[in-house]
């Protein structure tokens, strides 16, 4: 109650500041707007918003501001610390972009070109800019120093910072985005220069540029100081936030570059292959993927440099092979789907070509140079990312263990799986169907191309699922043998207290769990070999565990190894937290926490899917079958050139 509680209140007292900080500034402008004279409309509209917002938004910062100095826990909220650094990136943005308005056409002016031109407010004046931002300043100068009293007074700061990370990263993309943008647009322009184009079209696109490099790149180079600067406090380093930061930036880097040099190999191979295009045209069609080509291939370099540099700090070897893996799957992914789109283009052309249904002319040179320029960018990546993570894959060793195992793997071999299986379903019913019609006796023009076209992408999608298929029974084989060994080097010893099901239910539980895995039955009442303490773990039920013998005590506090304990009936005692099992549920459990102790894994219980997971599952596999659908359509359609 008390969450839902603070969320309106914070939600009002946000949506109300804006009400009424832009009533004051629509107010004053049209106070200053001067042989304007303003219309009743825009007046009334003003004032309404400061009258109405004002009571609305004192009432609710007021509760706020009382509850937080009275309750503890109001005053360390999340909630709090999204208000106000939400209240801070709501009335800085305006602020900024206004300023860039105010720069931007003063630029243009000075340039002997009209202030229409620029990329925002281009109908505004001075006063209009300055207005909003003083305003937008004086309000968040308010809200800084509150939020600088909080993080003074506030014992615990885990909240905050949380929020304040997210914030800085905010305006970091914000203020790249600037500067990305300003750059393209200006490189953009250097491409016009050779068309004979320029005058009052071509300059202003330089000049709108350089007006976000002015604004953006000083914002950008201040928050990324920030944020590398706040890496000398232990909770920033390796925080998800970051890592997640630096993961877009870099691969929003590489896809551009990638989609970018495919459109400029795209233009240079039609020009090859004999369409014409004159200097002037080449030049006006490369340009524009060129001019986002270098400002984001800086951006790839730069945060995957850090990112590789953020990876290589984390301590734990498992989680640091983990993040690099991640990001190669994504890349050898995209460079997969590339590679596979381009090679089906390609033959596709050549069907055609073979059964005559397209003569060669610009409809094929286009599809051609598209198919090569496409298969040319996502083979290298593909190759570049794939070989690396199958490599690691393929090692013996823990390491290879670990990746073979590890869920991004799985779920990337078990995605191109589906989709390829996808495919030849689609591509084998489109050939049926062909045939069938064929049988039938009714046939169209451009059956033979139709027909070739889907028993070529019958073949593809059947190698690209035999090979991923030999790669996961790979890594299930090599899983099995190194599994088998850990299993057989994992000695376990289980206490009987007299029980003889207990025993044997342990025993059938563990062999099925691990197979070949050494259990050893200790009769409690008979004298405990030395090869107790030479086994890995100890199994013994709860009432050994909380009420045990003088000689089971002593190797129990001098073990070192794991200790398991299988819940049952215990007299005198109640295990809270516990949900009340039968033996043979008890003992599974037992033999998975064995499991992967052995497998050097994270001691995890397993628990029955809920029935709201079963859902989430069936919608997302439902979703998942409908975008491989689409993609399927969309491969089709291009190839087929619908």
């Amino acid at each position: 109650m008390k969450t839902i509680r603070r969320l309106y209140f914070y939600a009002i007292a946000l949506v109300s500041l804006e009400v009424v900080l832009w009533g004051l500034i629509n107010l004053l402008r049209t106070a200053l707007a001067g042989d304007i004279v303003p219309g009743v409309e825009t007046l009334a509209q003003a004032l309404a918003l400061v009258l109405v917002g004002v009571p609305i938004f004192l009432l609710h910062w007021t509760w706020i501001q009382r509850t937080s100095q009275r309750d503890e826990e109001e005053h360390t909220a999340t909630l709090r610390a999204v208000f106000l650094y939400g209240a801070l990136l709501a009335l800085l943005a305006p602020a900024a972009q206004n300023t860039l308005a105010m720069i931007n056409r003063l630029l243009l002016e000075g340039s002997g070109m009209s202030a229409y031109y620029a990329i925002f407010g281009g109908t505004q004046s001075w006063k209009d800019n300055l207005i909003a931002i003083a305003f937008n300043l004086v309000a968040a100068a308010y809200f800084y120093n509150v939020l600088q009293k909080d993080w003074k007074s506030i014992p615990e700061k885990e909240n905050f910072a949380d929020v304040r990370r997210l914030y800085r990263y905010i305006w970091l993309i914000y203020s790249l985005a600037m500067v990305v943008f300003g750059a393209q647009q200006i490189l953009r322009y250097d491409f016009y220069i050779p068309s004979g184009t320029l005058g009052e079209l071509g300059r202003e696109t330089f000049v709108n540029g350089l007006a976000l490099l002015v604004v953006g790149t000083p914002l950008w180079v201040y928050t990324w100081k920030l944020c590398q600067d706040a890496l000398a406090d232990a909770g920033e380093q390796g925080s998800l936030i970051r890592l997640g930061v630096l993961y877009l930036l870099a691969l929003a880097g590489v896809i551009t570059v990638t989609a970018s040099a495919g459109v400029v190999l795209n233009n240079i191979l039609l020009w090859i292959l004999g369409k014409h295009l004159t200097g002037v045209e080449f030049i006006r069609q490369v340009g524009g993927p060129i001019s986002i080509l270098i400002p984001l291939a800086v951006v790839w370099a730069y945060y995957g440099h850090w990112l590789n540099m953020d990876i290589q700090a984390v301590p734990d070897s498992q989680r640091r092979a983990g993040l690099r893996r991640f990001y190669y799957y994504i890349l050898s992914l995209i460079g997969l789907a590339a590679a596979f789109t381009g090679l089906a283009l390609l033959v596709s052309v050549l069907v055609d070509q073979i059964s005559g249904s397209v003569l060669w002319g610009e409809t094929l040179i286009s599809r051609t140079s598209a198919a090569i320029a496409t298969l040319a960018v996502g083979l290298p990546l593909w190759l570049m990312t794939w070989r690396p993570v199958q490599a690691e894959a393929l090692a013996s060793g823990p390491e290879g263990d670990h990746a073979r195992r590890s869920l991004i793997r799985r779920t990337y071999l078990y995605l191109v799986i589906f989709a390829a299986v996808i495919g030849l379903m689609v591509s084998a019913i489109t050939l049926v169907y062909q045939l069938l019609t064929i049988v039938l006796g009714r046939t169209n023009t451009y059956y033979l191309s139709t027909m070739l076209n889907a028993g070529q992408l019958l073949v593809l999608f059947t190698g690209l699922l035999l090979y991923h298929m030999s790669a996961l029974r790979g890594d299930n084989a090599h899983a099995t043998d190194s599994l088998t060994s850990r299993y057989a080097g994992f000695g376990v010893m289980v206490f009987d207290p007299g029980d003889a099901e207990f025993a044997s239910a342990l025993t059938a539980a563990i062999q099925k769990q691990a197979p070949g895995m050494p259990v050893m039955i200790q009769t409690i009442g008979q004298s405990i070999p030395d090869d107790a303490r030479r086994v890995q773990a100890l199994v013994l039920p709860a009432s050994l565990a909380l009420d045990p013998p003088e000689a089971l005590r002593v190797i129990l506090e001098d073990f070192k190894g794991a200790k398991v304990v299988v819940q049952g009936e215990t007299p005198g005692w109640v295990l809270s937290g516990l949900p009340k099992r039968g033996l043979n549920v008890s003992a599974q459990q037992a033999a998975l926490a064995l499991r992967q102790l052995a497998e050097g894994q994270e001691v995890r219980p397993s628990a029955a899917a809920s029935a709201g997971m079963i859902v989430l599952y069936v919608i997302a596999v439902l979703f998942g079958l409908e975008v491989a659908f689409l993609m399927f359509a969309l491969l089709m359609s291009l190839i087929t050139g619908g």
